[in-house]
C-alpha cells in the first residue's frame, strides 16, 4: 500500500483482499479507482500487480522545492478563492477602506465581472450585480471591523500574489540544477553533459509547460458551451475561434516578457508564457556561461541579476537567483561532503554550535520572517498600511514609478530569493517541505495551479451562494432583476458581520477545497503527468542515434 509520502506498507493479507477486490475481470472496479484521488484509491484499492503499483517516491537532495512550490500553490488557490468570494478579508488589519476594496479601488482584489451572480439560466446567462459590502456599522464589535485571518504573518495563508515569485524562483533552481551539477562533477566538470542537459530541458519545455493548459483551457471552452460557465459564444465555431486565439496569442505567447495578457478561458495563467520566456533566457545564460571559471560566472550571474532590477525586469531577477541559488547549493553540497568524509556527527556538532553558525541561522529565520511580514502586502492601500508602507517609500526606480503593483513585486521577488535560500539551509523548515503532505502538494502543484480557477468558477454559485439580494429596478422596466433568496455557504451563514465573513470563509474552504484537490489530482495523473511523459519519448525518438539519454535521476519536479 502506497501513502501520500510514498512509503509503501501492507501486508500479505492485504494483498489477498486486494486481489478479490481488484480482479482483471471487474474493471469498473479499476476505473473508480481512477477517479478517486490517488492517495485515497491506493489505500482503498492497492494494486498487487507490479504494472499497477503506484511509484515509490523517494526524497532528493531538493524536494524541499517540490513541497514549497506545493504550499505555495495551495495558497495561490486561497488567494483567489478569497479575492473573488470574500473581498472584506483584502485590506491590511485595521486598514480600513472596505468599499474601495470590494470595487476593486487601488487594485483591490473584487471583480465584478467574475462575481455576478446567475439566476441559474443557462440559456440567458442573466447576472446580478454582487451584493453590497456591509456597513461598518454592521460590522463586528471590533473597531477596526477586520478579522483576525488579516493579521500580519496569518494573512499569508492567502497572499498568492508573492507565491508567484516564489515559484519563478524555484523554477530557475530547478532548471538549474543538473546542468550545473555536471560543471561540478568530479574529478572534473563535466561540460557535455551540461550542454545534454540544456538541450533536453529547452526541448521538451514547451510541451511541458503549453500542454496542459491547452488541455484544460478547451475544457473550459466545452463547459461554456454546454452553458455550465458564462462567456460562451453562441456557436461552436466562434467558440473554436476564440479558443485558438486564445491559447496562440495569450496563454503561449513569450513575447511580452513578463507583463500580464489575461488570458481568455483562464486569467490565471498569465504567468505560462512568462515562465517560457524566462527558462529560454536561464538557458541562454547557462549556455553562455557554462564554459567560463566558477567565480566569474557566479559574479556574471550576480550582475545579471542587478541589472535585471536596474531594468525594472522582475521576473529575470527571480529565474537568474535561481540558478545563482542552485551553483551555491551545489558548492555547499560538495563542502560539507568533505568535510563530513570523516565523523560526520562529529563535524555536523561542530560547525552547527559555532557562533557564527548560530547567527547564520538566526538571520536566515529573521529574513523568512521578514519574507512573511512582506507577503502581507494588500493589494490596495499599501501606503496607509503599519510597516508596509515603509517599505513602499524605499522602493528604488524603476519599480516605484513603473505601475501600482511594481512596488510588491520588487520586494516579493527580493523576499522569494531570500526565502528559498532559507528553506534550503534551516533544517526544519526543510524537514516541513519534505513531509509527505508537502510532497504531494508538490506533485500536484502545476496541477492545482490550472485547475483551481475553472474548478472554482464552476462551483462557486452551486456550494458558496451568496446572501439575500434583494431587487433591482422596478417590475416591469428594462433592466428589472428580481430579488434572489440567500443559498449555499454564504446564506447559511451570513455575511453581515467579520464573525460571519470568517466563518463563511472557513467553511466554504473546507467544502470547495477538496473539489479542487480532487479535480487536481485527476488532471495531475491523466494530463500532466501523461504530457511530461509524452515529451520525453518524444525527446527520445527524435535523438540522434548517436546521442547518449538525458535522462537521469533526482531532478527536481520542479523542472
Amino acid at each position: 500500500m502506497l501513502t501520500p509520502s510514498g512509503h509503501r506498507r501492507g501486508t500479505s493479507s492485504t494483498s489477498s483482499i486486494t486481489a478479490l477486490l481488484l480482479p482483471r475481470r471487474q474493471p469498473w472496479l479499476r476505473f473508480l479507482r481512477a477517479l478517486l484521488p490517488s492517495f485515497v484509491a491506493d489505500t482503498i484499492f492497492p494494486e498487487t500487480h507490479h504494472h499497477h503499483r503506484p511509484p515509490l517516491w523517494r526524497l532528493h537532495p531538493t524536494s524541499y522545492l517540490d513541497g514549497l512550490r506545493g504550499i505555495a500553490a495551495i495558497i495561490v488557490f486561497f488567494c483567489h478563492y478569497t479575492e473573488t468570494n470574500f473581498p472584506w478579508l483584502t485590506p491590511a488589519y485595521g486598514g480600513g477602506g472596505l468599499a474601495d476594496e470590494y470595487h476593486g479601488v487601488g487594485g483591490g482584489g473584487y471583480n465584478t465581472t467574475t462575481m455576478g451572480y446567475n439566476h441559474h439560466n443557462t440559456t440567458t446567462m442573466m447576472t446580478m450585480p454582487p451584493p453590497p459590502p456591509p456597513s461598518s456599522s454592521s460590522l463586528s464589535s471590533s473597531p477596526t471591523s477586520s478579522s483576525f485571518i488579516q493579521l500580519p504573518f496569518l494573512r499569508v495563508l492567502y497572499s498568492g500574489r508573492p507565491m508567484v515569485h516564489i515559484f519563478f524562483v524555484i523554477s530557475g533552481f530547478a532548471l538549474s540544477y543538473k546542468p550545473v551539477r555536471a560543471l561540478h562533477a568530479a574529478p572534473r566538470r563535466d561540460v557535455d553533459k551540461c550542454y545534454a542537459a540544456l538541450a533536453s530541458s529547452a526541448f521538451r519545455r514547451a510541451l511541458r509547460l503549453f500542454g496542459p493548459c491547452v488541455v484544460s483551457t478547451f475544457f473550459v471552452m466545452c463547459l461554456r458551451q454546454m452553458g455550465l460557465l458564462r462567456g460562451g459564444k453562441k456557436t461552436l465555431a466562434a467558440e473554436l475561434w476564440k479558443w485558438k486565439g486564445a491559447v496562440l496569442n495569450q496563454v503561449a505567447w513569450p513575447w511580452d516578457w513578463d507583463r500580464d495578457l489575461r488570458p481568455a478561458y483562464d486569467v490565471h495563467l498569465w504567468t505560462i508564457p512568462i515562465e517560457f520566456a524566462h527558462s529560454m533566457l536561464l538557458f541562454m545564460v547557462l549556455l553562455m556561461l557554462a564554459r567560463v571559471r566558477l567565480r566569474l560566472r557566479m559574479a556574471a550571474v550576480f550582475g545579471l541579476m542587478v541589472y535585471c532590477l536596474a531594468c525594472g525586469k522582475w521576473a529575470g531577477f527571480e529565474f537568474l537567483t535561481g540558478l545563482f541559488l542552485a551553483e551555491v547549493h551545489v558548492l555547499l553540497a560538495a563542502a560539507r561532503a568533505k568535510e563530513w568524509e570523516g565523523d560526520s556527527e562529529t563535524h555536523r556538532s561542530r560547525r552547527d554550535s559555532t557562533a557564527a553558525g548560530w547567527a547564520l541561522k538566526m538571520f536566515q529565520i529573521g529574513l523568512v520572517l521578514l519574507g512573511l511580514f512582506l507577503a502581507g502586502w494588500p493589494n490596495g492601500g499599501a501606503d496607509k498600511t503599519p510597516g508596509i508602507r515603509w517599505f513602499l517609500a524605499q522602493t528604488p526606480m524603476p519599480f516605484a514609478k513603473m505601475d501600482h503593483l511594481a512596488p510588491q513585486k520588487f520586494w516579493f521577488g527580493l523576499s522569494a530569493a531570500v526565502t528559498v535560500w532559507a528553506v534550503g539551509d534551516l533544517g526544519f523548515l526543510r524537514r516541513l517541505f519534505e513531509s509527505p503532505v508537502a510532497q504531494y502538494c508538490g506533485r500536484i502543484s502545476y496541477a492545482v495551479y490550472i485547475c483551481h480557477g475553472p474548478v472554482e468558477d464552476l462551483f462557486r454559485e452551486r456550494l458558496l451562494g451568496y446572501p439575500t439580494i434583494p431587487a433591482q429596478g422596478e417590475p416591469g422596466a428594462p433592466g428589472y432583476q428580481p430579488a434572489l433568496a440567500a443559498t449555499g455557504v454564504k446564506g447559511l451563514i451570513g455575511v453581515e458581520t467579520m464573525t460571519q465573513i470568517t466563518m463563511s470563509w472557513f467553511v466554504g474552504l473546507w467544502v470547495l477545497g477538496p473539489l479542487v484537490i480532487w479535480a487536481a489530482d485527476l488532471f495531475w495523473r491523466a494530463v500532466d503527468s501523461q504530457i511530461v511523459s509524452l515529451a520525453r519519448r518524444l525527446e527520445t525518438l527524435c535523438l540522434d542515434d548517436t546521442e547518449p539519454s538525458p535522462r537521469s535521476q533526482g531532478y527536481s519536479l520542479a523542472a
